[in-house]
């Protein structure tokens, strides 16, 4: 196989933005169809991306057509675990936005529906692919900062009728079963264990609505970790944050801090002790395709790891640890007591 034929469930704003130009820029994908309930969406995209795949406007349609080998799932949140099984039956590989599912015995459903067809789950926890985040891995794992004792993270921006205009599903409990704890939180949870290789196993947290209307989610969402070896974290995220986007992480190491995405013109900056020195390490270059999305190879990543050249950069296995510390920190405010995260 020296592409995938890849098919998109859901051509809004995660589609435009991420999944339709990351497919169309990556030699190992090859863009044959776009499904959604709007038919003017998915021919937009269609017209700007692949003119000749085709447009469905039903999922089911889309499966049983066999035009495709895998498929990436799009849609609101509630509908993450039905279309991945119903993809995995139809014998297609499944790259899930997240969170990627609404409760764990979804979620096990959904790897155990796609490990029965041999086929392939990844979860879209995207921020991985980020240049900082991986060049932060790759510092973390040299030991050049020394055992992590405490870690920050935090992404807020303000609120997603910004981001995705037409998105009303995002503030409906119905079809998002979580706010801002699990659109932005989510990535935070994932991208602390991803970065410090520990998994967290209690949780305290509060959630409230505190500014956005018509809704019945969340808007702000705060909560204390507790690692397995006893390192200690925080993890917050919010629809309100005015004047510039909040999207960082500061790791509080032994040798030193070492922040991600915290000062503005420096991605990755560590301040060291021993030596005492600052160090701005330089990121990758940007791509060359103008119109490659964000530049971090989701799909072409995900296209690869279809065709077995290389190991997932977020399994279903690993979507579900971060989607558990979610839900125990959803418990942890609902009863007010710390909560053991299970999986």
């Amino acid at each position: 196989m020296n592409s995938v034929k890849v098919g998109i469930i859901g051509c809004g704003a995660i589609a435009q933005h991420l999944h339709a130009p990351d497919y169309a820029a990556a030699p190992e994908a090859e863009l044959v169809a776009f499904c959604d309930i709007i038919k003017s969406k998915a021919e937009a995209l269609a017209e700007r991306y692949a003119p000749r795949a085709k447009v469905f406007t039903d999922y089911k349609a889309l499966l049983k057509s066999g035009c495709v080998d895998a498929v990436s799932v799009c849609l609101p949140n509630i509908l993450h675990g039905p279309v991945t099984i119903a993809a995995a039956k139809a014998g297609c590989h499944v790259l899930v936005e997240k969170p990627m599912a609404t409760s764990l015995v979804e979620a096990k459903a959904m790897i155990a529906a796609v490990k029965k067809a041999g086929k392939l789950l990844m979860v879209n926890q995207s921020q991985r692919r980020f240049p900082s985040h991986r060049k932060a891995k790759e510092v973390l794992d040299s030991g050049i900062m020394g055992k992590i004792l405490h870690v920050t993270a935090m992404f807020g921006h303000e609120g997603p009728e910004y981001w995705s205009p037409t998105g009303k599903w995002f503030f409906r409990k119905k079809e998002a079963r979580f706010g801002a704890m699990a659109d932005l939180g989510v990535h935070k949870a994932d991208l602390i264990r991803y970065l410090t290789g520990k998994e967290i196993v209690e949780v305290s947290a509060h959630y409230g609505r505190l500014e956005k209307k018509n809704t019945d989610v969340e808007d702000n969402f705060v909560a204390t970790l507790k690692f397995a070896d006893g390192t200690l974290g925080t993890l917050a995220s919010s629809w309100t944050v005015k004047g510039m986007e909040a999207n960082y992480m500061i790791l509080h190491c032994a040798n030193g801090t070492l922040a991600a995405n915290l000062f503005p013109g420096k991605p990755l900056v560590a301040q060291l002790v021993k030596p005492g020195c600052e160090i701005e390490f330089p990121m990758p270059p940007p791509p060359t395709n103008a119109d490659a999305g964000w530049g971090i190879d989701v799909g072409g990543a995900f296209c690869r790891a279809a065709m077995g050249l290389e190991a997932p950069y977020c399994s279903g296995e690993e979507g579900m640890k971060s989607l558990a510390v979610i839900l125990a920190a959803e418990k942890a405010s609902d009863t007010g007591r710390t909560i053991k995260v299970t999986v």
